[in-house]
């Protein structure tokens, strides 16, 4: 009796499709690497195209484009373009997000380096502009170099597309949108002056030296105006020929948000009108030069106070000076403790002392010296500010403390 063998188990039809459908798709945009994030918010990261279907977003080549991207939000969009759109050039394909859908048209590949031709350029502008007009999609997205899109070959993404999806050609497109009369009134795409124009605007925006400031411009615009700003960031450095380290990006986020959480809000970066600036330079320049006797008095105010704040810490040194000294310290001990030189202690010492006088009521310094060197003050009496009096080896005088020699 033979054995019964099991048949072997099919894969469902929606993926095989889907299977199909990403081979097809990698076939076309042709590209061994791409950038791609797991979020919308996250920062991109350099992949393999066969690790492409792990991200949910990525962002196209900029040297080649292979795809036009519409991106609409609103609950019936889906509905919208299979209505719009005419049948010979349905997308090939439909990823429905939680706002709408994004939709693409794979299309003959356009070369976008800086030395391509203009004409090619600006022909498939103008073609994804039309699909644009045509579907009311999101005017931010530009459908030719989107800087992040949902990625229809993720595995967890809701798509929509043939197992074979349709590769378009730019006039093809351009004649059914003619015929459907969804192309545009007067729209031209002569482009020569245009896209030469916007190719010196991207290369001078997206420079090497001007990553940083173009991000940081370009995002702070869209928190200014309550839009997702983080999410921008991360699309403008995709963007970018080179784009900038995770961490540059995460620090131009957390300054944008720091700043729009200040109470006083973008509103106090208004740029001030140049009349202004200059009235405010030439009062400055006017006041500067007048030099009058106020302004010589506000400015000799400073060294003022300033020498009466070091005198009056001189003078509370000089008295912890005597105290310690009078306690046994040595003049060593004394400077380490008050972080003074030896030679400033002995001048503390010598003509910063405090005595108490036994016929004065003052408080008063003792000059040390020799005696033919001091003036001897006679016919006093006691309690006189000028009164002598006889202390054990010196001689002292009744002084003011401000006063520096004996008079």
């Amino acid at each position: 009796m033979l054995p019964t063998v099991a048949p072997r188990a099919q894969k469902p039809q929606g993926l095989r499709n889907a299977t199909a459908f990403r081979a097809a798709f990698l076939g076309h945009i042709g590209t061994a690497w791409a950038r791609a994030s797991k979020t919308k918010t996250a920062p991109s990261v350099r992949i393999s195209a066969t690790e492409l279907a792990d991200f949910e977003f990525f962002t196209p080549s900029r040297s080649v484009g292979s795809a036009l991207v519409i991106d609409i939000d609103r609950p019936e969009a889906l509905l919208e373009i299979f209505d719009t759109i005419p049948t010979e050039i349905r997308p090939s394909w439909i990823v429905e997000t939680r706002k709408g859908a994004q939709a693409g048209w794979l299309i003959d590949p356009v070369d976008l380096r800086p030395s391509a031709r203009e004409r090619p350029v600006a022909y498939a502008r103008a073609v994804g502009a039309a699909l644009r007009d045509a579907l009311a999609g999101d005017e931010a997205v530009d459908p030719l170099t989107p800087g992040r899109v949902r990625n229809p070959t993720y595995r967890r993404a809701e798509l929509r597309a043939p197992a074979t999806p349709p590769v378009y050609g730019l006039k093809q497109l351009h004649q059914t949108l003619k015929t459907a009369d969804l192309w545009p009134e007067r729209k031209r795409f002569t482009g020569r002056s245009a896209t030469k124009e916007a190719h010196r605007a991207v290369a001078a925006a997206m420079d090497t030296g001007n990553r940083n400031q173009t991000v940081f411009d370009v995002a702070r615009q869209v928190a200014y105006a309550g839009g997702d700003f983080e999410a921008v960031a991360w699309e403008t450095n995709d963007a970018a020929p080179e784009p900038l380290q995770a961490a540059e990006v995460r620090g131009i986020i957390r300054s944008i948000a720091r700043y729009m959480v200040n109470p006083r809000g973008h509103r106090s970066a208004v740029a001030m009108p140049s009349q202004m600036r200059e009235l405010l330079a030439e009062m400055g320049r006017r006041g500067g030069l007048a030099n009058t006797p106020a302004q010589r008095a506000a400015r000799a105010l400073g060294p003022r106070a300033s020498s009466v704040v070091r005198r009056a810490r001189a003078n509370t040194k000089a008295r912890q000076a005597q105290r310690m000294r009078a306690k046994g310290h040595s003049a060593a001990a004394i400077g380490r403790k008050l972080a003074a030189s030896r030679a400033t202690i002995y001048r503390w010492l010598r003509r910063h002392v405090t005595h108490q006088c036994r016929v004065s009521l003052v408080e008063h310094q003792v000059f040390r010296g020799r005696p033919h060197k001091i003036q001897r003050v006679s016919n006093t009496y006691p309690g006189s500010p000028r009164a002598t009096c006889v202390s054990s080896k010196r001689r002292c005088y009744s002084l003011p403390l401000w006063s520096g020699r004996p008079v």
